[in-house]
């Protein structure tokens, strides 16, 4: 398991801060950070694709949302979530609240309970090497 500090043992390798929010690149992951009431559709999920492309070409990576601000995202383009990130292999989201656990329980049905809850950090990026490792 990983220690609090953990996130520190991994090479952060660019970070892109969009009009959105901001996304940073590990070796396999990112980290979203989006913006305070944001509402985040499939061409946000586009723009946030093509620096996919980028940094991880056609290798299997974990997205992990951190939820540190509230935002909505169209539930319904979570059905498009495969042909937006196409070698996503592990996807996760940290939660700070009752209010964002009721509205990923809602997200999630969307994604067919594809999308892991977390309540920290760590515990999220543990998870996410497993999945990787599997």
């Amino acid at each position: 398991m990983l220690s609090s500090s953990n996130i520190h043992s991994f090479s952060l390798l660019d970070e892109h801060r969009l009009e959105f929010g901001t996304i940073k690149f590990y070796e396999n992951f990112l980290i979203s950070e989006l913006n305070e009431g944001e509402k985040i559709d499939f061409n946000k999920a586009k723009v946030i694709s093509r620096l996919v492309d980028k940094h991880f070409n056609n290798k299997p990576f974990a997205y992990i949302s951190n939820r540190i601000n509230s935002y909505a995202v169209v539930p319904t383009d979570y059905y498009k979530i495969h042909d937006v990130f196409p070698n996503l292999k592990a996807f996760a989201t940290v939660i700070y609240s009752d209010t964002q656990k009721s509205i990923v329980n809602l997200e999630n049905k969307f994604l067919q309970e594809k999308l892991k809850t977390f309540n920290n950090l760590d515990e999220a990026i543990t998870w996410t090497q497993e999945e990787l490792n599997n």
